[in-house]
């Protein structure tokens, strides 16, 4: 009796351990073990994300908008640029869908010619965005916020193509996750306002793609009438992360100024370095009204009235050519134009 008693504990026993395992088994298929794979340096240019997303694969891209022939080209310099300077990821390039049409226009052929000798640019027709109000130069800039559509992307970096590309921006990608990041306008800014008070800038954007977001942007445009920068601080201004504007929103007009003390208000006992404030910025944004931008004719008078000055004392030190401010902001001119000729002629025919 005593050894049926055993055999009948270590037969329960059994069964039990068998019971166990089988429901353990089910339940690790039915969850199983999620492995968390990082992306490789590789895919980054050496450079790896320190936060993750729910996308397997973050996707990266640099966007421009053009809405018309001149802006077409200004956006195929900045990508030639950018491939200068061996950035890693996609551009892409926001049209007007009236020139994905059959026809002839120096549009349409240009574009026909990206495809052809650009394959690294992915155009993207979209119907233009405008509003009737203000200065008809810029009553098309909305077309920009198109940009939060591109979902495909975890991440893009817009920025306007009335500027030069000055340095790699790769790494820009891989700052802190926010839907939406810009500089300040710093030439707008009020030293003695508050931080909520102080306007944000919209000719460069770190954004989040995401179709929420830009129904609430089409909707805020509609409803206001307003320009880019107006609708951008309505819905962003509480909730934007703030880019460095000594990297990202440079203007040439700054190297006509004497007092730069809004630029330089992050390091207020920094000393004004042309030489050095190019070779830190990632842009530089053409803006030296009432010269018209570079592309658009201009008399000799209007470009000497324009010329940074250059006192005859000035001389040349280790770190800065004699009359630097004018050395930098004349290259940034004659860098564009060699630019339009080489870049964009080819394009044009």
């Amino acid at each position: 009796m005593l050894l049926s008693a055993r055999r009948a504990v270590i037969a329960t026993c059994t069964v039990a351990t068998f019971v166990l395992l089988f429901a353990f088994n089910r339940l690790r298929l039915a969850n199983p073990t999620v492995t968390s794979v990082s992306p490789s340096a590789e895919a980054f240019g050496g450079l790896v994300p320190h936060w993750t997303t729910e996308q397997e694969n973050p996707r990266f891209a640099y966007v421009q908008y053009a809405t018309d022939l001149d802006y077409l080209c200004n956006a195929m310099i900045n990508f030639a640029r950018l491939d200068r300077f061996a950035t890693h990821f996609n551009q892409v390039l926001i049209h007007p869908e009236a020139w994905n049409e059959p026809g002839s226009s120096p549009e349409q052929t240009f574009l026909r010619n990206i495809q052809k000798h650009h394959p690294r640019v992915h155009l993207h027709p979209v119907p233009t965005l405008s509003t009737s109000t203000g200065d008809p130069t810029w009553s098309k800039s909305l077309t920009k916020f198109h940009a939060f559509a591109l979902t495909a992307y975890t991440r893009v970096l817009v920025f306007d193509s009335d500027a030069l590309v000055l340095n790699n921006m790769d790494h820009t990608f891989l700052s802190p996750l926010a839907p939406v990041a810009v500089p300040r306008a710093y030439w707008l800014t009020d030293p003695k306002s508050s931080i909520k008070d102080q306007m944000l800038a919209s000719h460069v954007m770190l954004i989040e793609p995401n179709t929420g977001t830009f129904n609430r942007i089409m909707v805020q445009a509609k409803e206001s009438g307003a320009f880019d920068m107006e609708v951008l601080n309505a819905l962003f201004a509480d909730s934007a992360m703030v880019l460095p504007h000594r990297r990202y929103a440079l203007l040439t007009g700054e190297f006509r100024k004497k007092d730069h003390g809004l630029y330089l208000a992050e390091d207020p006992d920094v000393e004004w370095n042309a030489m050095a404030e190019v070779s830190r910025a990632y842009l530089v944004h053409f803006s030296d009204w009432p010269l018209p931008k570079p592309w658009v004719a201009h008399s000799e008078e209007q470009w000497e009235q324009a010329l940074p000055g250059c006192a005859d004392d000035d001389v040349s030190t280790a770190d800065r050519p004699r009359c630097a401010d004018r050395f930098m902001w004349t290259g940034f001119y004659e860098d564009y134009d060699r630019d339009r000729e080489a870049v964009c002629g080819p394009l044009m025919g």
